[in-house]
């Protein structure tokens, strides 16, 4: 079950988004924020799990009683809290003094050059100071201190939005040949590819007038995302089932997706009814919120001046629609691949038919490995290797260097991110304990770091993030990295065939199931666009279909399935699902040229890693040998997934035969 790269606390949309209404292409490399790079933003693979604070248990530590080598050094960042404060008096300072050159960009180079460096420098500056104040209220977020410190760096991140909301708009205004000509001076020239990508939506901004009605449109507009959050979160009525020791368990989010990991087939039932059922009864009214969102996207699609929802939503990181179609064609040709996993589990299982409460159960029965921390580190620095010494040098950097919080405590935020600011280590946090999913963590999570790292150090402070098309590419291609040197060094066919079938789950859950919800969230849209009613049983109508096409012959369709394309929080954010599957194929295919020893394949790896968002995110990709505008990187990823497969179906007999053996 991955809990991974959550970060709830700071809307998703403004960590890599600016904030135009209608989001007309608002990423990183086009209008810098200053968290533009503060998390690597992951939604969870499992929809709809929220991220919880560690509860005041029996057995979870409090804070004070951490050893100091298992807790981030964040006072490389501040040593004090005098030190942070006495920043952010100065930083009020330096946002009156952008503020102050309003309306003097167009003054000619010099002007631009030095609003340019000035705004470069504050935001790495309130990202830092900012980043800090999340981390430290993430220690023990029931502590009142830290809480008020990140509340008032909230306040200050707000009070630098409204103080540079004109910016971008004012940079457009320059005459383009003009602005051209001054950035062949060399120290306007850094700016070449933020301008291209900035002048690119200029036939999607509006008069001032009309940008002036969007932005007063925008709280009426995301009405029906928050009646979304708030009915899910607050509202919905959980019902009661009792776990297989007797014990009433109230069917949450969280406990939902940890009985589908139970080997109690009936309590896997009752809870996936329980769940379902919570949904459904509101399910007219959580059909109204999507489809109020998705007539939100198509109003600010045609405001725009785009012809589809999609094209819109593409556009903001400048990738063709052909991207995701791409995706799904690809994958519905290979579902035949899906049908044959689900087969093998009907069978594996003694079921007559495979159930969607049957699809998490781990097809090898054998006790799980713990592992300490440091074992971990080992297996992680090991597994990576091939990525090449410098890689494995910063690596081993974060393990020495404290960047990592590594055990839960009382109150700490749970799951796991990171956390790279322009101007501090990429640090992570964890909540280890001990199993092979939480030593996989450490080699995702890091993943992340390394690119936060390695952008950083390469990049000037406007590049130093990266798209989010990407963002999840690195994470991946490391722990598939590490899992296929686990798997290398693995002799014992139960342990080959545990790891295998976790390799076949991630694949199906982050390139099968994702996919899936994209192939919804666009009918949906479409849906929208077409002005078709969107009742709850239409909608859920579309979905059924979908799920049948993907699961095939041997899944059961229980109609309590239908809600799932009502729950899914993902289809709140605008076609951001796919990029969990294009990523793991992106990634899966630069795993395989280095782990083939291609010639200079280690050397893209790391071009891509530095490029930060110097680059469109297509071309990034194609620094480290994936062209994502083809098939071949999903052809691939499907190839491993075939291989994977034939290969757990061959070593299933022998540890069945093995542990029938057992006396």
């Amino acid at each position: 079950m991955k809990r991974r790269c959550q970060f709830p606390s700071v809307d998703w949309r403004r960590v890599r988004w600016g904030t135009h209404a209608g989001g007309v292409g608002l990423v990183a490399g086009r209008t810098p924020r200053p968290f533009f790079r503060a998390v690597a933003v992951c939604l969870l693979l499992m929809s709809g799990f929220m991220s919880t604070v560690q509860s005041a248990s029996q057995t979870t530590p409090p804070r004070s009683e951490i050893p100091e080598q298992y807790r981030w050094d964040l006072s490389v960042m501040y040593p004090s809290d005098e030190a942070w404060q006495q920043h952010y008096q100065e930083l009020e300072g330096r946002i009156a003094e952008l503020a102050g050159l309003k309306g003097t960009l167009g003054n000619g180079p010099e002007a631009l050059l030095k609003a340019l460096k000035l705004r470069d420098d504050l935001n790495v500056q309130i990202e830092k100071l900012y980043a800090f104040a999340v981390m430290a209220h993430h220690e023990d977020m029931t502590q009142p201190g830290p809480l008020a410190r990140y509340q008032k760096a909230q306040t200050l991140a707000t009070r630098y939005d409204e103080a540079t909301s004109w910016f971008q708009p004012e940079l457009l205004q320059i005459p383009e040949e003009q602005l051209k000509q001054w950035l062949k001076r060399p120290e306007l020239a850094v700016y070449a590819h933020y301008f291209d990508d900035l002048l690119r939506s200029r036939a999607h901004i509006l008069s001032p007038r009309e940008e002036e009605l969007l932005a007063m449109s925008s709280k009426a507009v995301h009405a029906a995302d928050q009646a979304y959050s708030l009915l899910t979160n607050t509202e919905l009525r959980w019902r009661k089932v009792r776990d297989p020791e007797g014990n009433e368990v109230e069917m949450t989010t969280p406990m939902f997706y940890q009985a589908l990991y139970s080997k109690d087939r009936d309590y896997r039932r009752r809870a996936f009814t329980a769940y379902c059922s919570s949904f459904l009864d509101v399910k007219s009214t959580l059909a109204a919120t999507l489809a109020g969102t998705m007539e939100g996207d198509w109003f600010y699609s045609r405001a725009r001046h785009y012809g589809s929802c999609l094209e819109r939503s593409l556009d903001a990181e400048n990738l063709p629609v052909s991207v995701y179609h791409n995706l799904i064609q690809t994958i519905r040709r290979h579902l035949p691949l899906l049908h044959r996993y689900t087969a093998l589990k009907k069978r594996t299982l003694g079921l007559d038919g495979v159930h969607f409460y049957d699809l998490y159960v781990n097809l090898v029965d054998i006790p799980e490995k713990r592992y300490t921390f440091e074992q971990a580190r080992e297996l992680v620095l090991a597994g990576i290797e091939p990525f090449g010494p410098d890689y494995q040098a910063v690596m081993r950097k974060a393990f020495e260097s404290r960047w990592i919080d590594v055990l839960p405590n009382r109150g700490k935020m749970s799951g796991a991110y990171n956390m790279g600011t322009y101007l501090s280590p990429p640090y992570v946090l964890l909540n280890f304990t001990g199993t092979f999913n939480d030593v996989s963590t450490v080699a995702h999570e890091l993943g992340h770091a390394m690119q936060s790292w390695f952008a950083a150090k390469n990049q000037p402070p406007v590049y130093a993030g990266y798209p989010m098309f990407t963002a999840e590419v690195a994470s991946t291609a490391a722990e598939i990295v590490f899992k296929q040197s686990m798997l290398k060094r693995t002799t014992d066919p139960a342990e080959k065939a545990f790891l295998i079938n976790q390799m076949l789950e991630d694949m199906r859950q982050t390139v099968f199931r994702q996919t899936k919800f994209a192939e919804f969230d666009l009918a949906a849209h479409q849906m929208a666009e077409k002005g078709e009613p969107m009742t709850a049983d239409a909608l859920m109508a579309r979905a059924r279909q979908i799920h049948a096409d993907y699961y095939g012959p041997d899944f059961v369709m229980d109609p309590e399935l239908d809600v799932e394309c009502l729950r899914i929080p993902h289809y709140y954010r605008n076609f951001y699902v796919y990029r969990y599957a294009t990523s793991y194929c992106a990634a899966a295919a630069i795993a395989r040229r280095i782990l083939a020893g291609e010639p200079g394949a280690v050397d893209d790896w790391m071009a891509f890693l530095k490029a930060g968002n110097s680059l469109y995110a297509l071309d990034m990709l194609k620094l480290a040998g994936v062209d994502m505008t083809t098939p071949k990187p999903i052809e691939e990823a499907m190839a491993l997934f075939e291989e994977l497969l034939t290969e757990l179906e061959r070593l299933l007999p022998q540890t069945r035969a093995a542990a029938a053996s057992q006396p």
